[in-house]
């Protein structure tokens, strides 16, 4: 009831303020007010009545409206467009141009966290490639552990990150010698990253020195090892992925193949969990889903972690990728330097 008195009591006062304003059309606003209030003291104060007044004149409220409603930007999209662009936008999302690689055979290796290697698991998955003819190698992240700048207390007596980018080096030389012609690519994982997050942390006026760019520091042209960072490397309709991209919060304890698939949400082999696991759904119309977790090729048992072999596992993956884009995935796991 109390609305429906308010709204009449608006129309009247609107119906008052209308007659005064037919009858003296080129009063000031502030006389009118004047009047108005002296002959209808149920407006309370002349302040009101003038805010009336203007807004049926069409001073604000309808005429605003109006001006809107006939504004070039409001009625045509395309000037809506060209008037935001005029805005300084900054965006942090920048462009990712996914690596798209051809049929073939891609070995895989994930989490070797040089110098905490382990030598008999690495030599195993070498040899293994050697043996079976690969066409490209993909280091799926975490190659080398970049203790030395990560955001944990560390240890004495622990190589330095120069000794690190030395032995990672040798590692590459060594790959090199072992497959002196196939691409070989190098998709960053988050150990790598903590080189540049140490830079923005502590001399962000060096992070883009391009000599301590981290393709620079290991000096990845004089290897021709092609650098990949967040992009995806796409084998086919496979999608190869470090991991960490994705985030942790769903990642399952017990199977982070599954976790990656209710993140994904399409076939993707990744690293980054140090744990072999499988997980496959087909949606209503029998289109097959497939994720893979792999194993590392470091050690499982680190001092910061000593049991961690309960769910760590060794091993490696193979990608056969056919010219219509199917794949087949041979995701292996190494015990005891026998793989299995």
């Amino acid at each position: 009831m109390g609305d429906i008195g308010n709204n009449y009591g608006n129309i009247f006062m609107k119906n008052i303020i209308k007659s005064y304003l037919e009858k003296y059309p080129d009063a000031p606003n502030r006389t009118l007010a004047k009047l108005i209030l002296e002959e209808n003291p149920q407006f309370g104060s002349i302040e009101n009545v003038r805010n009336k007044i203007r807004y049926q004149k069409g001073a604000n409220g309808e005429k605003l409206l109006g001006d809107l409603a006939t504004h070039e930007f409001v009625t045509k999209k395309s000037t809506i467009k060209e008037g935001l662009e005029k805005l300084k936008v900054f965006s942090q999302n920048k462009e990712m141009v996914n690596v798209h690689l051809k049929e073939g055979r891609y070995l895989i290796l994930s989490d070797i966290h040089i110098p905490y290697h382990d030598m008999e698991a690495l030599s195993t998955s070498l040899e293994w490639g050697l043996n079976n003819n690969v066409d490209c190698i993909i280091l799926n992240g975490d190659i080398m552990d970049c203790y030395p700048v990560s955001s944990f207390i560390k240890e004495v007596g622990m190589p330095s990150l120069r000794e690190e980018i030395e032995m990672t080096k040798t590692f590459f030389a060594y790959l090199r010698e072992l497959f002196p012609i196939i691409p070989i690519y190098y998709k960053l994982g988050n150990h790598e990253e903590r080189v540049r997050n140490y830079l923005l942390r502590n001399a962000k006026e060096f992070s883009d020195v391009d000599n301590l760019k981290f393709e620079n520091l290991l000096g990845l042209s004089e290897f021709k090892i092609n650098l990949v960072n967040r992009e995806i490397i796409k084998l086919g309709k496979l999608n190869v992925l470090h991991g960490h991209e994705m985030g942790e919060s769903v990642f399952s304890p017990v199977n982070p193949a599954r976790g990656m698939f209710l993140k994904a949400k399409s076939s993707t082999i990744f690293g980054h969990n140090h744990q072999v696991s499988h997980h496959s759904e087909n949606n209503i119309n029998g289109e097959s889903t497939g994720v893979w977790s792999m194993g590392c090729l470091c050690t499982l048992s680190p001092d910061y972690r000593p049991y961690a072999y309960t769910k760590w596992s060794h091993g490696f993956a193979c990608v056969d990728v056919n010219q219509d884009l199917t794949f087949h995935v041979n995701n292996m796991k190494i015990i005891n330097g026998k793989i299995i």
